[in-house]
């Protein structure tokens, strides 16, 4: 039985999520672990929307754009991953909607994840943060090892 058979990857287009990317494919060479990239974009509520000062037509497009670039994110790391010879099998990329944290612990349970490897800081963080806030609720809440990068 490997170490970890199933590693989780969240990403967010962040320099910490390309560090993350880069040590869980170290780790995959050695476990032969799946790799589950996941990126989430925050949901917006159609109040939410109706409240934005672009007047769409349809009260859902930020969702739809925010889903669109969520997905281009995610479909970039998982090239990158794979232009790193970890095997297409092995590879598979999510994109889910909802609060960062959460939305990452829980699909790491539903996923039967055993290590998330996660960006010390992501795209909304300070510079002068030493752990970003979703990392650090991340490690936190979730049921397996967490590698903070």
């Amino acid at each position: 039985m490997a170490v970890f058979n199933r590693i989780l990857v969240p990403v967010d287009g962040s320099s910490g999520a390309m560090k993350a990317l880069e040590k869980a494919i170290g780790l995959q060479r050695i476990t032969d672990a799946e790799i589950l990239v996941l990126c989430v974009f925050k949901h917006h509520s159609l109040r939410e929307a109706s409240l934005s000062m672009v007047r769409p037509g349809r009260l859902d497009l930020p969702d739809d754009a925010l889903k669109e670039y969520a997905t281009d994110i995610a479909m970039s790391a998982k090239q990158y991953i794979s232009d790193h010879d970890v095997p297409k099998e092995r590879l598979r990329a999510f994109v889910k909607g909802g609060r960062p944290a959460s939305t990452i612990v829980q699909f790491a349970r539903q996923r039967e994840c055993d290590l998330i490897v996660v960006g010390a800081q992501g795209t909304t963080d300070e510079a002068s943060v030493l752990l970003g806030s979703v990392a650090h609720r991340v490690a936190g809440a979730a049921h397996c090892p967490v590698l903070v990068v």
